[in-house]
């Protein structure tokens, strides 16, 4: 049996007047998991509940089968974490620092070789306190990765990395799942690398759960309405669009291209009328293709629905 490898149950966590979670029930399979939604919609509250740092008003949890709330040292022993402002001792060198992490850990990793995966070896000897913000980021996902984890909890792994760190972190997340078996549950607001790494995702806002399922499936369903097209003039033929019926949502997203979601029962005379419309406007249409990225997920689950 495909046993999840976290599991969580009805959990609610209230501050004060702001109810941080509704009672939030969702497995996490292995593989690569993506938690996303916006800001203050619940994310990093539920991290800390995972990691007992806080505890929940209701509900509870399951990591790799044990108890978030008694079985904590069980748990911890086993997983990775890199949290959004990781902290680390500034007289220290990233080699001294792992080495002592892998032997909290009893792990026969090697800290030169996790060094050269995170693309950090050549400043395995600097202080950490003069370590850049990427790099200082890398050392972070090093820590998480020391311990030989099962599971690796990574809540906005990419922030302070230029574009070649961010394509190189998602290639080892990659490739640590394929090659080395370890699974991820990553928190990140930027959907491009949570679309090309996780083959599972879960969309939370206002602390309720709204979807979870496979990546590729949950885009499928909420994007099979909406549409790209590439045409000479957006603006002008962002102007005649909004003002078809069956047109639910449109907007200017590029500096040629215009994005919108029709009503599914319509998409086909939608289609044929938004280009007999641009030819009678003289505008040109280059390319009118479905939009199924998780971008556009994200804007119909969270944008469009009422929750």
């Amino acid at each position: 049996m495909n046993e999840p490898v976290i599991s969580i149950s009805s959990i609610k966590k209230r501050f004060n007047e702001v109810v941080a979670l509704d009672g939030i029930s969702f497995d996490v399979k292995k593989g690569i998991f993506g938690l996303i939604g916006p800001n203050g919609a619940g994310k990093t509250t539920l991290l800390r509940i995972l990691f007992n740092l806080i505890k929940p008003d209701a509900g509870t949890g399951m990591i790799l089968g044990f108890d978030i709330n008694n079985q904590t040292l069980a748990i911890r022993s086993r997983v990775g974490i890199l949290h959004e402002k990781p902290y680390f001792p500034t007289n220290m060198t990233p080699f001294k620092y792992l080495t002592r992490i892998a032997n909290l850990y009893g792990s026969t990793s090697n800290p030169d070789k996790v060094l050269k995966n995170v693309d950090l070896h050549y400043a395995r000897n600097r202080t950490i306190g003069n370590l850049s913000a990427g790099m200082y980021q890398r050392l972070g996902i090093a820590q998480a990765i020391i311990g030989n984890p099962e599971v690796v909890f990574l809540d906005e792994p990419t922030s302070n990395l230029d574009v070649d760190g961010r394509e190189d972190l998602i290639q080892l997340i990659i490739n640590l799942h394929q090659d080395e078996g370890m699974s991820f549950y990553i928190s990140s607001h930027i959907l491009s690398e949570i679309e090309r790494a996780c083959n599972h995702v879960g969309f939370i806002n206002r602390g309720r759960i709204i979807e979870v399922g496979e990546t590729r499936e949950i885009i499928k369903k909420y994007t099979e309405s909406s549409f790209r097209i590439v045409t000479s003039d957006s603006r002008k033929l962002l102007e005649v669009v909004q003002d078809i019926p069956t047109v639910i949502r449109a907007t200017i997203s590029g500096i040629n291209t215009v994005t919108l979601k029709i009503e599914p029962a319509t998409c086909n005379d939608t289609k044929e009328m938004i280009r007999q419309i641009a030819e009678e406007f003289g505008l040109c249409i280059y390319a009118f293709e479905v939009a199924d990225t998780l971008d556009e997920t994200y804007k119909s689950i969270i944008s469009d629905k009422t929750v």
